[in-house]
């Protein structure tokens, strides 16, 4: 995950006169915050993740993508039970993992649809950075799976995959 801390870290963002960095307002969690952010949701955080915000903490990616402590909430009842929220972006939209296998997934704000958009926390990193950091392009790319009220559906993996 050091790999793509750095890259992360040392992104920057060109503008008229000047660059910014693509990673804003860090917060590094101590140990005793995550451990009091895993017993809040619930689940342990995925390992990729957590060593993410050990690495990097809380942040905004490029003005698009909030990652905060406060955004970290379980969700209930339905197919998509048991999974946790992790960041919004600037349009609302929520962003989870599944603590089952650690799916990313987007999850829409004007209709009831989800993506996956990658198998992993890590996965997710790398092809947002291959995206040059515009996280709002990409979803607005990716086919919606419409809610389904099979709880099965989504957690055996026979809802469609986003990852590109």
């Amino acid at each position: 995950m050091q790999d793509l801390a750095d890259r992360y870290l040392l992104a920057r963002r060109k503008l008229w006169f000047r660059t910014r960095p693509v990673v804003a307002q860090r917060v590094l969690p101590s140990e005793r915050e995550l451990l009091s952010l895993e017993q809040r949701i619930g689940c342990a955080l995925p390992s990729d993740l957590r060593a993410w915000l050990s690495l990097v903490g809380f942040c905004n990616i490029d003005d698009e993508l909030s990652c905060r402590a406060e955004w970290f909430n379980a969700l209930d009842p339905g197919h998509l039970d048991g999974a946790v929220l992790f960041a919004q972006d600037i349009l609302g939209r929520f962003y989870g993992f599944m603590p089952t296998d650690g799916r990313i997934v987007f999850f829409a704000r004007s209709e009831p649809g989800l993506a996956v958009l990658a198998t992993n926390f890590r996965e997710f990193l790398q092809q947002l950075a291959d995206r040059d950091f515009n996280v709002v392009d990409w979803v607005d790319s990716v086919e919606l799976t419409s809610y389904q009220w099979n709880v099965d559906a989504f957690h055996d993996g026979s809802i469609g995959s986003g990852a590109r």
